[in-house]
């Protein structure tokens, strides 16, 4: 039976904010009960957005909002309904999304902002690890999902791309100036960029406590990427490897099981 998240005791908002000219849509669920309520923020992953694969982070946010902890879920910058376009998507860009949205949350009455953490899943994970490493003052705890933490791996994505199509990526980025991954338009500042990122030294910095959440065979992001996380963080963080074979925990059980995990997680960090 698949799973079942209904709303309960909580509210849902549709909201935006700005970061550099652009507007950023996403949707807080806020638990009923006076405030102010510790939040988490979810960062989609690559090509995803605020719903994310088979609605996870509907059913996360739902759950988290059952359990008193505000959620806020949005679109990058070219993705989902947020304003930009795809191609012009970078690490650094999205960095700064998240930055903008922390910075939303602990403006908000509604949420208190001594009682904030980060989730991200895939790309949105590295994010996460950079954003809570850089600003160690603002999240008290963070959970990185299937998260990646070798920017190299983006390399064997774009060489399945080329095996797919019969054109490299390189000769589609000087021809067009950008190349097709999974449908979606990756331009040259993505390129050029993403290789300079360094999360797993970026979530050393981070002050307090680190969730990972890992498939053990992950076909888009192995394991092993869970594995420098925790060999980076030590006893700062907790490991939780799934038996699955999907990226964003597909299978109705394993979802059950990454939510519990997260939610659990946040209602003791965030208490």
């Amino acid at each position: 039976m698949a799973n079942s998240y209904p709303v309960l005791n909580a509210t849902e908002h549709a909201i935006s904010f700005e970061n550099h000219g652009q507007r950023l849509w996403g949707m807080l669920h806020l638990p009923h009960g006076d405030g102010p309520h510790p939040a988490v923020m979810l960062l989609h992953g690559l090509t995803g957005s605020r719903i994310e694969s088979h609605r996870f982070f509907v059913h996360l946010s739902r759950a988290l909002a059952a359990q008193g902890i505000a959620a806020l879920r949005f679109d990058f910058r070219g993705s989902g309904d947020s304003e930009g376009e795809f191609q012009e998507m970078t690490a650094p860009g999205e960095l700064s999304d998240a930055k903008a949205g922390l910075d939303w949350m602990v403006a908000h009455p509604a949420l208190d902002s001594a009682r904030l953490g980060v989730a991200g899943v895939s790309l949105g994970g590295m994010i996460a690890a950079q954003l809570a490493g850089r600003n160690p003052s603002l999240l008290r705890a963070a959970a990185l999902l299937a998260a990646l933490a070798d920017p190299a791996l983006f390399a064997s994505a774009a060489q399945q791309t080329a095996n797919q199509s019969g054109e490299s990526p390189l000769e589609a980025l000087a021809r067009d100036g950008y190349f097709l991954l999974w449908g979606y338009p990756l331009g040259m500042g993505f390129v050029q960029t993403i290789f300079e990122q360094q999360p797993v030294e970026d979530v050393k910095r981070f002050r307090g406590r680190v969730l990972i959440v890992h498939g053990t065979e992950d076909p888009t992001v192995p394991v092993q990427h869970a594995e420098l996380y925790k060999d980076a963080l030590g006893e700062r963080a907790t490991l939780h490897k799934l038996n699955s074979k999907t990226h964003v925990f597909d299978e109705p059980p394993v979802e059950r099981q990454a939510i519990d995990l997260i939610v659990s997680w946040f209602k003791e960090m965030l208490r």
